[in-house]
């Protein structure tokens, strides 16, 4: 005799809400609560015999460990159905801790998904043996099945995202570590044998030299955008590149040459200070962040150094002096709007162009004798004659002092 084979699977068995039960099946319901606490040690010895033979990355867990862990399962499940409810909700409260302290370990969540199901399976196993001695009804016994295996797959997606927050949060730690790190050697505020300890943990060799590296990002996605232009050209992922935000500059600490890094920074400013070993790298991040703020005072973009801006560095010094020899020379300058910021303007570009009208004129796109004039109103409201190497040295320092930097 052949077995009709169903059209389709039976729909699936929701759980009751078992305090609406008969009273006999809440009896019953009591029986096998009162039977299964009975059975606790019954379900640990055989999830543990399950868990050996078919989980080996379980082997960082001990015997005890791994009963305590069933043992909290079932007696969630047996706490649940004791008050009649349907115990789903201190499940997933359950689920979340054991999923955060077992991948802490090391168990990836797949390994986290088959464990549950061999416990799952387990705990039906010592559940029918209990249905069967009380008696309870097979509608209620398919149905805690069915919910057991849907709740299964739940978890499965309970500890991937377990797994997931677990990666970010330790990215998250690893990158502040390393700002951390990059912060106080480019700062200067961490010890030098804090330095060779903690290089090693960052891949950084303590015998080699690095270089320091500085610049400022008028937003976030500038700052981004630099970061991944210095990371391709030292051809290392974006996130592990050194860098920390120091004193109002972004410091970078690049191993190796940085040479490549001058055609990749797409109309960005970089500063590069001296190479030297970590624990004196502070002093060229200095000399970096010169670099960078008198070439932003400049108006130059890419990769600069200290020693390729000539006396520009001065420009940004001695403030006391240049404000005795402005209220003495370029007062004059101070009024008639328009006009005089034209001469100012003109003298300081003439300068650039090496005192070459020519040069001036197409840059500032006005006529030759333009240029001339204001160069010879220059002298009449300040005093200081261009061909004469003091005054022209003097007039170069306190133009470019007045220069705002660019964006400023």
């Amino acid at each position: 005799m052949t077995r009709a084979i169903p059209a389709a699977w039976p729909a699936r068995r929701g759980m009751p809400d078992l305090a609406a039960l008969d009273e006999p099946t809440r009896r019953k319901v009591a029986d096998a609560v009162e039977l299964l606490r009975t059975s606790q040690a019954v379900f640990a010895d055989r999830f543990l015999a399950l868990a050996r033979l078919h989980l080996p990355e379980y082997g960082v867990l001990t015997d005890e460990e791994i009963r305590a862990t069933a043992q909290q399962f079932m007696d969630t499940l047996i706490a649940e159905l004791s008050s009649l409810r349907v115990p789903d909700a201190a499940l997933r409260g359950l689920l979340g801790a054991h999923a955060a302290e077992r991948t802490s370990r090391g168990i990836p969540p797949e390994v986290l998904a088959a464990g549950y199901q061999l416990g799952s399976r387990a705990m039906l196993a010592v559940l029918d043996e209990v249905a069967v001695e009380v008696g309870l009804p097979p509608e209620l016994v398919l149905a805690m099945h069915d919910s057991t295996w849907e709740f299964s797959n739940e978890a499965a997606s309970v500890f991937a995202r377990v797994q997931r927050d677990l990666a970010l949060e330790r990215a998250y730690f690893d990158a502040e570590r390393r700002s951390a790190f990059a912060g106080g050697v480019l700062g200067g505020t961490l010890p030098g044998d804090h330095i060779n300890r903690d290089a090693p943990l960052f891949g950084l060799d303590t015998r080699a030299r690095h270089v320091p590296l500085a610049a400022r990002a008028a937003s976030p996605a500038e700052a981004e955008a630099i970061r991944r232009a210095i990371a391709s050209a030292l051809r290392m992922p974006a996130d592990r590149l050194l860098f920390a935000e120091v004193g109002g500059c972004l410091g970078f600490i690049a191993a190796g040459s940085i040479e490549q890094l001058a055609g990749q920074l797409a109309g960005h400013l970089v500063a590069a200070g001296t190479a030297d070993a970590l624990e004196r790298l502070h002093d060229g991040f200095a000399e970096a962040v010169l670099a960078l703020e008198t070439a932003a005072r400049f108006r130059q973009s890419g990769l600069v150094r200290l020693a390729d801006l000539g006396p520009r560095p001065l420009v940004l010094t001695a403030a006391r002096v240049a404000a005795g020899l402005s209220a003495r020379h370029l007062t004059g300058l101070a009024g008639a709007g328009r006009a005089n910021r034209d001469i100012e303007e003109t003298v300081r570009v003439y300068l650039e162009c090496d005192q070459q009208v020519r040069d001036a004129a197409e840059r500032l796109a006005v006529h030759r004798n333009t240029v001339r004039y204001r160069v010879h109103r220059f002298h009449e409201l300040t005093g200081l004659d261009l061909r004469r190497t003091e005054d022209l040295v003097t007039a170069w320092w306190l133009l470019n002092r007045r220069r705002p930097a660019a964006g400023g």
